[in-house]
């Protein structure tokens, strides 16, 4: 920072300390879920199937991947969840050392034959066609999840918007978050006949203790351009935030577990800026521009406010007053934008990218076993 500048501090009240404290409490020797290991459970913050004229990318499409590095095959439990909360489940078989894949707006696949993304309503507000997607280790009977430390998976966003006859669609490629299932020695053995804790239960703890999941990061970090900012050829036209909670609660009888997106923001110059939040549940895709009038402060976001083509902020889940009946939760966010890579044109591109976790917090996915 130079010499003699006041640095802008963010002001946290003493429920928001008290809230990111208890994220971090206890947490000091959990393990935590990332984007680079291999585990088995997977979850995709983001998947989209949005055709209408109002999608972000103007017709959109999800592709999925998902393989077992071990020589043994293995049965996994898959829910799509929409952002209302509609979902549906499926599971399919995955060969030693085999991949599936599959197009999920035309739910045509390779080694799948997977379901339509659910497009019903739910009980919470958002949009039917974007959603995430929830995979895990299962035994043949789909009666209870196993420890099967094998799995990785990836999503390509594609905006069909700017796809042509000579021209592949334009896309962004993520890896899903992935949880190592854990005994008292660490990540546990392959065995797909061994019940990993209760079934219906993944208990995300991060503790080396049989029956359990890799923890959830506190707190997400991303790096960005602002809104607006142009550097060299690029211009950022908007950015967006998809994220997922880890309380999920997959059963036909759900609760949905809401939580206060909260944000710090510094620019380039080490100038902070808080006051950034939205009241959110398990999964939804938060616009980070002007046009989201659900986001309180959310022109910190903005190239005009924050002056510099590059940024970083920091959020976490939260319990709070303004969202009530929120709790702290840990999150899996993804960071995507429209780009103009021609001045000052409109979208040509879009680029994403999984984000940074710190701290750990506990969670759990809650299913229906068969």
């Amino acid at each position: 920072m130079k010499e003699g500048k006041m640095r802008r501090m963010p002001l946290l009240t003493l429920a928001t300390a008290t809230s990111i404290a208890a994220l971090f409490a206890g947490s000091a020797f959990a393990q935590v879920a990332n984007t680079t290991q291999k585990g088995s459970l997977l979850i995709w913050p983001l998947i989209t199937v949005d055709q209408s004229s109002t999608a972000m990318y103007g017709g959109e499409d999800t592709f999925v991947e998902l393989s077992n590095s071990s020589s043994y095959p293995i049965e996994v439990e898959c829910y799509y969840v929409n952002e209302t909360k509609d979902r549906v489940d499926f599971d399919f078989n995955i060969s030693g050392k085999g991949t599936v894949s599959w197009d999920v707006l035309q739910h045509k696949g390779d080694n799948i034959a997977p379901p339509p993304f659910p497009t019903g309503k739910g009980k919470y507000s958002g949009d039917v066609y974007r959603g995430e997607l929830v995979c895990f280790a299962v035994d043949d009977g789909v009666d209870t999840q196993v420890p099967w430390n094998e799995l990785t998976g990836t999503a390509a966003v594609e905006a069909l918007k700017y796809a042509t006859a000579t021209e592949a669609k334009e896309e962004f490629k993520y890896n899903a978050w992935s949880f190592c299932a854990r005994n008292s020695s660490g990540c546990a053995p392959d065995d797909n006949t061994l019940a990993q804790g209760t079934p219906g239960d993944l208990a995300l703890t991060g503790q080396n203790t049989a029956g359990v999941y890799d923890a959830c990061p506190a707190v997400n970090i991303a790096t960005f351009m602002p809104n607006g900012a142009k550097l060299g050829y690029t211009k950022t036209l908007a950015n967006n935030l998809s994220v997922s909670g880890c309380d999920q609660d997959l059963t036909e009888n759900y609760s949905i577990y809401t939580t206060d997106l909260s944000f710090n923001i510094w620019n380039a110059n080490e100038d902070s800026y808080s006051g950034t939040y939205i009241c959110t549940d398990s999964v939804e895709t938060v616009p980070l521009s002007d046009s989201n009038t659900s986001l309180n402060d959310s022109t910190n976001f903005d190239n005009t406010t924050l002056r510099t083509p590059d940024a970083r902020f920091e959020v976490s889940g939260i319990s709070s007053g303004v969202c009530g009946g929120s709790y702290n939760v840990g999150l899996l966010g993804i960071l995507h934008e429209p780009q103009a890579l021609s001045g000052d044109k409109g979208a040509d591109a879009i680029a994403g990218n999984t984000l940074y976790g710190m701290g750990s917090a506990t969670g759990f996915v809650y299913w229906n076993p068969y």
